[in-house]
């Protein structure tokens, strides 16, 4: 039962970080074991499987979903619940294939895509809104966002109500030639992307959403799910492909030859390939198998979390043995310090590889992983390949001592030498000014979501700093006097030099929540950034903050708190800080008109007549702060339609006798903020 909780919260993380934030820190195969360990003790203890937060029954990050986004939130006209049944393994495929009727019984097979799920919605003809699944029944309002990607839709439907359901991706080629740099595999960037609160910051990044299948609707639709997908076409939509089978042997050798061909494996991904060009690259992780019939979905019926007629059979991922040989151990911007397996090379969708991640040394451990063992190496729709298991302990005659004493956790920092600390189970250089840490700390600060140097990405941090033209932050802005010498770099012309100092130029008056996060404070992301350039307004004043101050914060606990408090009382970083400002760069002050709502928080919820960054600018003018959840500290909530759970949360605390006031049209809002629009 305690392996049980572990597991819960374990899944509960991964899921978090996959919907909600668009990464893992696990591949989908061991998502998929740790999965699978949870659903067979919940069968031996079925208690269990009655919590309202088991995994079995919670859909994408649940409870949780939108909680990270800033983004407001709609609900949907029916709910987009996943695929409760999916496996690896034919036989289970055929198994419920079988209980859906067997041979006779027409089946609809399509890619499964390996982005995020949206729903757009048509009214009287109009495109009134598009929205993220969330959890189902609650997603991230993106509209906008919607109508800067490439996707191919109507503009207008006639006079019909639709709701259409489909996968936002990044095609493969596209991330290949232009997003591999910075993001570890299609889904994370899409992910990333389509969450941008600016919907000019997803214009030309490449995403198209493919459409598959219809919710609610008064068009007239067949009973056949094959039929209602062409009508889809007819309409003007980018549809997903598909393939009705009505035996066996048809699904069977469709789903083996994957897709009749159209999922072919291209450098480790598996991609949606089409000869006529008619469907883009799709990075795909399976297929979805359905019941063709409408009327014959009814007669099976659903689950708690989604429909029985429908299977996800996911595609094995690339797996090859081989022999490691040692381990190298990599210092971050955090400093913080990961094992990295060498091994003999190996091949896995054609691009060789001799070096995957081992995530941490409790991970090594759990593994038993020993020198000179056969590992098995697995790469799944991810540029980041990874150690999973150990397959033998071999024993050699001679043994090389280095090589084996490797595998043990270096007492001090492989990098400088410096003292390493434990926070379970993750282990940390102490040393700030290890020259790991200040080369992934100036990356950090060049990236897109920081200071966004274009031209200015991982490698060439290395090249530069190996040229001693780079030493730490300040030093980039020293580059716009070093013409001559990058020039002289090799592959480095008069045009990329251009760019990369036009782009450094550029950077010299950032928003000051731009600059709070390139400068990697640990704990504190991009939204804590946005929360302390609201709070503190100038940088001036974020640099005299107190603990108290940062303490009373929504969403502050102690821990960011205090790694805040130690980051500006340390002189080092002070002196960085006014270095960079006597080379001219100046975060810009946040614009406040008054300061009537200071000291009071407001949530936006459900959809106004306005987008919610207006209301967030009225909010932030007048000195208030804008919060993502509801709580005991939020003043007032903007309440538009189909509001949903911060809604209901907000009502319960106000039949509790917590004096929030529930601003339900556009008349209160003005009358509350004193405005006209």
């Amino acid at each position: 039962m305690k392996r049980i909780d572990e597991l819960k919260e374990l899944l509960r993380k991964y899921d978090t970080q996959y919907y909600e934030e668009g990464v893992s820190e696990i591949s989908d195969a061991q998502y998929d074991r740790l999965y699978e360990e949870y659903v067979a003790l919940e069968k031996e203890y079925p208690e269990y499987a009655l919590i309202a937060d088991s995994p079995t029954r919670r859909v994408g990050a649940g409870n949780q979903a939108g909680t990270t986004t800033g983004l407001p939130k709609i609900t949907h006209k029916s709910p987009l619940l996943s695929i409760d049944k999916k496996a690896k393994e034919i036989s289970e495929l055929q198994d419920f294939y079988e209980k859906c009727g067997g041979n006779g019984t027409e089946v609809i097979i399509q890619p499964k895509l390996d982005g995020i799920t949206c729903n757009i919605n048509y009214e009287n003809g109009i495109l009134v809104n598009a929205a993220t699944r969330g959890n189902g029944y609650i997603g991230d309002l993106i509209t906008d966002n919607f109508k800067n990607t490439d996707t191919i839709y109507p503009d207008s439907l006639e006079s019909f109500d639709l709701e259409v359901r489909g996968e936002a991706i990044i095609p493969f080629d596209y991330f290949k030639k232009h997003l591999m740099e910075n993001y570890s595999n299609p889904r994370n960037a899409v992910a990333g992307i389509m969450r941008q609160i600016e919907p000019k910051d997803v214009k030309g990044k490449g995403v198209q959403v493919m459409f598959y299948d219809m919710g609610q609707t008064n068009v007239d639709i067949s009973d056949k799910d094959s039929d209602n997908v062409k009508i889809l076409k007819a309409f003007g939509f980018q549809i997903v492909p598909f393939v009705v089978a009505s035996s066996w042997e048809e699904l069977k050798a469709c789903v083996e030859s994957q897709l009749n061909g159209y999922i072919q494996q291209v450098e480790g991904f598996n991609v949606l390939m089409d000869a006529s060009k008619e469907f883009p690259q799709a990075v795909c992780d399976g297929l979805v198998i359905k019941v063709n019939s409408k009327k014959l979905r009814d007669e099976i019926g659903m689950s708690e979390k989604g429909p029985k007629w429908a299977f996800a059979y996911k595609f094995k991922p690339l797996q090859e043995e081989t022999r490691i040989l040692r381990v190298v151990w990599q210092v971050g911007k955090s400093g913080r310090i990961t094992p990295v397996a060498e091994f003999e090379e190996i091949s896995l969708g054609g691009t060789k590889i001799n070096r995957a991640t081992l995530n941490n040394f409790d991970y090594m451990k759990q593994m038993d992983l020993q020198y000179n063992d056969t590992i098995l190496v697995e790469r799944s729709n991810d540029v980041i390949p990874r150690v999973v298991e150990v397959k033998a302990h071999n024993l050699l005659a001679e043994e090389d001592i280095q090589a084996k004493d490797s595998f043990r956790l270096p007492q001090v920092c492989p990098v400088c030498g410096s003292p390493i600390k434990e926070l379970y189970p993750l282990h940390y250089c102490e040393n700030p000014f290890c020259s790991a840490q200040i080369k992934g700390k100036i990356t950090h600060y060049a990236s897109r979501d920081a200071m966004n140097i274009v031209g200015l990405g991982e490698g060439i941090v290395d090249t530069l700093f190996e040229n001693q033209l780079l030493s730490d932050i300040p030093s980039i802005y020293s580059l716009l006097e070093k013409r001559e010498e990058l020039e002289a770099l090799p592959k480095f012309g008069k045009k990329k030099v251009d760019n990369l100092l036009k782009s450094i130029e550029k950077t010299k008056n950032p928003e000051l929540w731009q600059f709070i996060y390139s400068l990697s404070i640990p704990e504190i992301g991009k939204k804590a950034s946005k929360d302390l350039a609201q709070r503190f307004l100038s940088m001036q004043h974020f640099l005299s903050a107190t603990f108290e101050e940062l303490i009373e914060m929504e969403d502050f606990g102690e821990v960011m708190a205090q790694n805040i408090m130690d980051y500006i009382s340390n002189s080092n970083v002070l002196k960085m800080i006014q270095t960079l400002m006597e080379q001219g760069v100046k975060p810009k002050e946040v614009e406040v008109h008054s300061s009537e709502l200071k000291g009071k928080t407001f949530v936006i919820t459900g959809t106004l007549a306005n987008s919610r960054k207006f209301y967030q600018e009225i909010i932030e003018k007048k000195g208030g702060k804008c919060a993502g959840s509801v709580s005991k500290k939020t003043t007032a909530v903007l309440i538009g339609a189909d509001a949903g759970s911060k809604e209901t949360k907000a009502r319960e605390l106000v039949a509790k006798g917590e004096p929030i006031v529930l601003l339900e049209s556009e008349e209160a809002i003005q009358a509350y903020f004193g405005v006209e629009y």
